[in-house]
């Protein structure tokens, strides 16, 4: 089969829903006959994606395929590209935490409002990305606001709560309606798609900023770790709880880091303790929504303990983001 062309050169100003056809081809051919895109094709791919240029059987088409076949490393790199492309940063020059929270959890407590609050008191700015979705998870949102943080309406918004060093919540809606509606396929399809590949992986701030992304199958701690690295965002990945980015309770954590540079370098802390009783009660308050609420008060306000996993995961936070460029040293541009 001969290669494929790229849309940057033969397929430039031509019709998306022609052009497109060789690659769902490729993406569809099955376990062993499926093609990869390179980083151009899929960066197109998603441009299209993000514009509706596809017709719907199309855009399922090629997102049920990038589902069965997962997503190489070059095709997440291009699809997150396409989007930062299409992505104004946040206006605020302070050095900023950013994370997304799309998973939920089910059987141990949603830590996300819990961390960002923790980090928030320790001078750092935390962006938080969410989209609420109708899968019985419990997810980040009425947490949040049962805490009383800020959410914002709209961008402009968020990045003025950060350059007043807040945790502020935006939906996705706020920052790329074009990305949350290629996320709402799973509503229609019944599966994520690789949307939710690339939310995981946007700091869209203009000043420096440390990412903290979660995988919930190893296979993409790898190729997380390839799109940072182009990148050159700095990032600490992990399995997380549940898929959201939170350290998991009960057991230790397998750290990817990647510098400013792009390197990756990897670390582990040690296992979990049977016997933290503040692991135990973080999994008892997981029992309903307002038991979770009222367990993250008492942690914020020192009534209950805080999991070791949890402050082991603050203390990494903490010493990376002191590790970030100066607002001098940095143009909020990754490299093409």
């Amino acid at each position: 089969m001969p290669p494929l062309p790229s849309p940057d050169t033969a397929h430039e100003g031509l019709d998306p829903r022609s052009a497109v056809l060789p690659w769902l081809h490729a993406l569809s051919r099955g376990p062993r006959g499926s093609r990869d895109l390179d980083m151009g094709q899929a960066r197109t791919l998603m441009h299209w994606l993000l514009q509706g240029e596809l017709s719907d059987a199309q855009a399922g088409a090629a997102l049920v395929a990038l589902r069965m076949k997962s997503e190489s490393p070059a095709e997440l790199e291009g699809f997150t590209r396409a989007v930062l492309d299409v992505v104004p940063p946040l206006s605020t020059t302070r050095a900023t935490v950013c994370l997304s929270s799309l998973n939920g959890t089910r059987r141990l407590p949603n830590q996300v409002a819990l961390l960002a609050a923790l980090l928030q008191r320790r001078g750092m700015p935390v962006l938080v990305l969410g989209a609420e979705q109708p899968d019985g998870r419990a997810h980040t949102l009425p947490l949040w606001q049962g805490l009383g943080l800020p959410v914002a309406g709209e961008r402009d918004q968020a990045g003025q709560a950060l350059e007043r060093g807040e945790a502020v919540y935006l939906d996705l809606e706020g920052l790329s309606p074009e990305l949350r509606r290629v996320l709402r396929w799973r509503e229609e399809l019944g599966v994520r798609n690789s949307a939710h590949a690339v939310a995981k992986l946007l700091a869209p701030v203009r000043g420096p900023s440390l990412l903290l992304a979660s995988y919930t199958h190893a296979d993409y701690a790898p190729r997380m770790t390839h799109v940072l690295g182009s990148l050159r965002q700095p990032a600490l990945i992990s399995r997380g709880c549940e898929g959201e980015v939170p350290a998991h309770p009960e057991r230790g954590a397998q750290w990817l880091r990647v510098d400013a540079q792009g390197c990756v370098h990897a670390e582990a802390d040690e296992p979990a303790p049977t016997d933290d009783v503040a692991a135990v009660r973080a999994r008892a308050a997981a029992q309903d929504g307002a038991r979770t609420l009222a367990w993250t008060r008492d942690v914020l306000d020192g009534r209950e303990a805080l999991p070791r996993a949890l402050q082991g995961q603050l203390q990494r936070i903490e010493d990376l983001f002191a590790q970030l460029p100066p607002r001098r040293d940095f143009d909020g541009m990754p490299p093409a």
